[in-house]
């Protein structure tokens, strides 16, 4: 009896030990779906930095997935998304012969996983091919962001997604470069890599810095977008310009002069862009907004060919240091409807620059009536006597001068004035504006009444230093080189009285002579008199 009951407790050993291996397995093999997060962020170290704004985030998820083990040790099992249009999606985008809408979702994963490694070119190529056909045959996105608004976004999270292998994309981009991955508790990020639709804008070496009357030529270069799933694209250039600048139009001055350039061929009927009044609407009226709709002529063209504008701008009077103009692009960012996103306005500086001096004499006391004329510079930076910068007299104050436009107009002069006050309160009394960065010199003619003309023309140099900001410097007046708050100042001197001859001093002094020398006559023969008698 005792013997049976050992055998019993070691069969019932046995038992236990295999019912806690068999529930090890078990747990071992256990298969978990569930729900989790991810983060869709933009690429970084891009120039210029990226944001989300006016973009929408759009996921597809291909295969559903379970998943077994964990770590080294973790399984996927994948079946194709049964959501309509969707294994067509992948079928299509496999472009695999053996691989067919009868195909079981084991074949269809495997072809998707024999593709390559991560990152493969042929992985990526299936990426784009399936987002392609999704948005041309308007397979409905599993999830999407709505547009995103804020600027300054750069992620966006997606919460409570079903475990699954997820295609991302955004809305509009320059070429399709759709996102792959396998969402679970431990999969949660990926990192856009598509671009938006975007611009840049440059201005014509010579005209980095201008002078009044001077014509810069601004050029815009932008990417023809892929636009997959659009019946209908939109692509504007708005451009806007400050009071310094005017657009050149066309003979009556209604549209504005564009040459437009795709994949290098110039767009022959593409000649003018459109006027924009400040209700926002076309206007036939000259202002400083211009429209340009290229909606149709990008919709002819293939992605990735390179859009060029090309337009030129005069400065006016009004121009200053700050003198710039914007542009931004309007584009497509949402198939199946009229949703447009903005980019950040790309601004381009041409500056020109004043010409301030402060004139007065050796007590700081402001001199009016110094007559100046300014020239440029040779080469070799000396004085050119047959450049004389001409100017306009401003009609709003004295002293007030501006580069004349057209150097041989009857209204230019060479003639600059100093007024005896600071003008719109500043601390100078002569004012010329528009001139480009240079070498000038400026010249004294005619000096106040009572004060010594200056002996020699001041140099002047200006040179930029940055898109709104530059120095002024002097090198030729003693102890002066760069005038720290970018005045110029002159003194003109005035001496004491000059000895001189003729004055009233020596006449009084010739009269008493004389009447001393009469009394003394008078006296004299008055004597010889007495001595007679």
């Amino acid at each position: 009896m005792k013997k049976m009951k050992k055998i019993m407790a070691v069969l019932l050993a046995a038992v236990m030990t295999l019912a806690m291996a068999v529930t090890a397995f078990a747990d071992e093999g256990k298969t978990t779906t569930g729900k989790g997060t991810l983060t869709v962020s933009v690429k970084s170290g891009t120039t210029p930095a990226q944001t989300l704004k006016d973009q929408t985030i759009y996921l597809y998820k291909l295969f559903d997935v379970t998943e077994s083990g964990s770590d080294e040790n973790a399984h996927y099992a994948y079946t194709v998304n049964t959501t309509d249009g969707y294994k067509k999606a992948i079928v299509s985008a496999l472009n695999n012969d053996k691989i067919t809408e009868d195909s079981t979702d084991e074949e269809i994963e495997n072809a998707v996983s024999s593709l390559g490694s991560d990152n493969a070119k042929e992985v990526q190529n299936f990426a784009n091919a399936f987002r392609k056909y999704a948005l041309k045959n308007k397979v409905a996105a599993t999830k999407d962001s709505g547009k995103i608004i804020d600027e300054t976004k750069t992620d966006y999270q997606f919460t409570g997604l079903e475990y699954g292998y997820y295609l991302v994309c955004v809305g509009s981009v320059n070429s399709i470069q759709a996102s792959l991955l396998t969402v679970d508790a431990t999969h949660n990020a990926v990192a856009l890599k598509s671009e938006a639709p975007d611009i840049t804008k440059t201005a014509d070496k010579d005209a980095e810095t201008v002078h009044v009357g001077q014509t810069v030529t601004y050029t815009i270069k932008g990417t023809v977008p892929d636009m997959t799933g659009y019946d209908n694209y939109v692509y504007k250039i708005h451009d806007t310009l400050t009071d310094g600048l005017d657009f050149v139009t066309n003979d009556n001055g209604t549209k504005v002069k564009v040459s437009v350039k795709i994949n290098g061929t110039e767009v022959a009927d593409v000649t003018t862009a459109d006027f924009v009044g400040s209700d926002g609407n076309v206007s036939d009226t000259a202002t400083r907004t211009m429209l340009l709709d290229l909606s149709q002529k990008v919709q002819a063209a293939t992605a990735g060919q390179e859009i060029e504008v090309t337009y030129q701008a005069t400065v006016n009077k009004d121009a200053v240091v700050e003198t710039k103009n914007s542009a931004s692009l309007e584009y497509s960012n949402n198939p199946g409807d009229e949703k447009t996103g903005t980019t950040k306005p790309h601004e381009v500086v041409t500056p020109t620059y004043p010409l301030d001096v402060k004139k007065t004499d050796t007590h700081s006391t402001m001199l009016a009536d110094a007559h100046f004329t300014l020239y440029g510079a040779n080469e070799d930076g000396t004085i050119d006597k047959t450049n004389v910068i001409k100017v306009t007299k401003d009609t709003d104050a004295n002293g007030k001068y501006t580069y004349a436009e057209d150097q041989n107009a009857t209204d230019a002069i060479t003639d600059v004035i100093t007024v005896g006050s600071g003008i719109d309160e500043k601390d100078y009394n002569l004012h010329i504006n528009g001139l480009k960065a240079g070498v000038y010199y400026l010249e004294e003619t005619q000096a106040p009444d009572g004060y010594n003309k200056l002996a020699a023309p001041v140099k002047v140099t200006i040179k930029k230093t940055g898109d709104t900001d530059y120095t002024v410097s002097t090198p030729n007046k003693q102890g002066v080189d760069t005038e720290e708050d970018k005045i110029i100042d002159i003194e003109n001197s005035t001496g004491s009285l000059l000895p001189s001859t003729g004055g009233r001093g020596a006449i009084a002094f010739g009269i008493v002579a004389a009447i001393l020398v009469f009394g003394v006559v008078v006296s004299f023969m008055r004597d010889k008199r007495k001595a007679n008698l």
